[in-house]
């Protein structure tokens, strides 16, 4: 029983519709949020299928440019010796010499796509030239006789032979991989952000490449100048008749 003037407390019926009201107000901007996400995402999803119809794949030409090697008589053992790195090897003569200069350059052009909303999609066009600046081939002034230079000159040319195959095979082989790694345009909030990234996914693309060539060049250039080859080589020179230079 109530009593006139008591102090209970009774519930506030209009609580219950503020509740209501607040969670509405909370409600009504999250829907309005998800239904401009969902047309955020539409969009992109156009922009995308859009770009890759107009753009489409980069394209990578690898070009190899040969060369022919140029042969220099006009250093002595003690000076070649020098010149490859092995001037205090006292067990070690050096008759000839290949020095070659490779050389991996690129250009690239980049096609665009940007969206009214400012979004930008891009993909490069890669050309790739392979080849060399110079590659000579250095005999010894000491090999006088025909039979002795000419075997020199035979190991050198191995040398010249292996830098020229490597590159003109590797030109060949580089176009597949390298096509796949630009078969697609990357996406970007931006035009800004697209020229940023440019230049470091051409060359994150193109150095471990370039990389994995001159290793493989390299290591074919060691296995002519092994100890076998070398010893090979030898037994041929001794074969030579005397030499007034006393050359083996």
């Amino acid at each position: 029983m109530d009593y006139p003037g008591s102090n209970q407390l009774r519930p506030i019926v209009g609580d219950q519709n503020r509740n209501s009201w607040t969670k509405n107000f909370f409600v009504w901007p999250l829907l309005l949020l998800l239904i401009q996400s969902r047309a955020v995402w539409a969009d992109n999803d156009t922009f995308k299928e859009s770009c890759e119809k107009l753009i489409g794949a980069g394209k990578v030409v690898v070009i190899y440019t040969d060369i022919v090697a140029t042969e220099n008589s006009s250093h002595t053992i003690k000076s070649l010796q020098a010149m490859s790195g092995k001037a205090n090897d006292a067990y070690h003569s050096v008759y000839g010499l290949t020095h070659a200069e490779p050389e991996f350059r690129y250009e690239f052009q980049t096609r665009w796509r940007i969206s009214p909303e400012g979004q930008t999609c891009m993909v490069p066009d890669v050309s790739i030239k392979l080849g060399f600046s110079a590659m000579r081939v250095y005999l010894a002034r000491e090999l006088q006789d025909s039979c002795r230079r000419n075997i020199v000159r035979e190991h050198e040319l191995e040398h010249v032979s292996a830098w020229r195959s490597h590159f003109g095979i590797g030109a060949k082989m580089l176009e597949e991989p390298l096509s796949a790694a630009f078969s697609q345009p990357r996406y970007y909030a931006s035009q800004t952000q697209a020229r940023g990234d440019l230049k470091p996914w051409v060359e994150g693309v193109l150095k471990p490449f370039q990389k994995q060539l001159m290793n493989g060049a390299v290591a074919a250039q060691r296995a002519i100048d092994s100890p076998a080859a070398y010893e090979r080589v030898k037994q041929r020179l001794r074969a030579c008749p005397p030499s007034s230079y006393g050359i083996l």
